[in-house]
């Protein structure tokens, strides 16, 4: 596909920092003159806000799952139509996802189930990202602590870590819907033994239907401040552009001709600004705040308002 798969390249930020102070990642991409802070890099289109919008030069997707095209096990019925008809028309389209309760195939499956066909190559996932730091970081093999699902836990070993419940030369943590306090202490112990904290992502909330639960970043928080730090070492989901960088990869687009979309400001929209993407907000998941991050290049209430590759 003429690129080579990127570099993982993750850095513990503050939600309400200047994008351009987020992390060193997205230097090279205002270097190389990508559209940042809330204007498209494609001339003579629609400005932010419209109720349509039309991109008909967009050649790649790279969406969010929850709140995007599903929330829970629900699909959401509008983002489902939008997204064959873009397919039908010759838009290529991958997922990225913060949620490291399940493996790239998981979600494949759940979309395909919904009427998306999809391969687990269609799909990258932030436990698949850490599992690709800590190899990076412990080639020779590490011991992990995890904090998070059983898959989380698979996909660490899939890469030839130990995974422990002792000290540890890193904790990993994703979410976890039966986080407690003894799991708590333990992580922290870990860490004030000289473990590396490592965050799947930052998200305070994951939306479900009719409400919001706990994210993996309010989790994340947690040990964090159990374990006396201001923040963890590194975290590698969204807004990091990592994840938006292997789906492009994945896809074969050029960055002008492919847009990221999200439900949240402060990790989807920010993800695809630091890789130098167009970036599409649509209002169906978690509610912004202002002050959560820049605006996207586009807004749209439903992916029914979303016209791509002459759909």
């Amino acid at each position: 596909m003429g690129m080579n798969r990127p570099k993982l390249c993750c850095h513990w930020t503050s939600m309400k920092s200047d994008v351009a102070e987020r992390s060193s990642c997205v230097r090279p991409a205002i270097e190389r003159g990508a559209i940042l802070f809330g204007h498209s890099n494609l001339p003579g289109l629609p400005p932010v806000g419209t109720e349509a919008v039309t991109l008909p030069e967009i050649h790649g997707v790279i969406s969010d799952l929850d709140g995007v095209v599903y929330r829970g096990d629900t699909p959401i019925d509008d983002a489902v139509t939008a997204i064959l008809d873009w397919m039908e028309h010759g838009v290529r389209v991958a997922y990225v996802t913060n949620n490291s309760t399940g493996t790239s195939a998981h979600f494949a499956a759940k979309l395909g189930r919904m009427g998306i066909p999809t391969t687990a190559e269609d799909v990258v996932t932030s436990g698949e990202a850490a599992a690709d730091f800590v190899r990076g970081r412990w080639p020779n093999g590490a011991t992990v602590h995890v904090v998070g699902s059983d898959a989380l836990r698979d996909t660490l070993r899939g890469v030839g870590c130990e995974v422990t419940t002792g000290e540890a030369d890193a904790v990993v943590v994703g979410l976890d819907r039966d986080f407690h306090y003894d799991k708590l202490s333990k992580a922290a112990d870990a860490i004030r033994a000289g473990a590396f904290l490592i965050g799947t992502n930052p998200d305070r909330m994951y939306p479900i239907p009719g409400g919001y639960i706990p994210g993996a970043g309010s989790i994340l928080a947690a040990v964090a401040a159990a374990a006396g730090l201001d923040a963890p070492h590194v975290v590698v989901g969204k807004p990091e552009p990592t994840l938006v960088e292997i789906a492009r990869w994945k896809l074969g687009t050029d960055a002008e001709r492919t847009i990221m979309i999200g439900d949240q400001l402060e990790t989807d929209v920010a993800a695809g600004r630091n890789a130098g993407l167009t970036t599409v907000l649509v209002k169906t998941g978690v509610l912004n705040h202002p002050d959560f991050g820049e605006a996207a290049d586009f807004e749209v209430d439903s992916l029914a308002d979303l016209h791509l590759g002459g759909s």
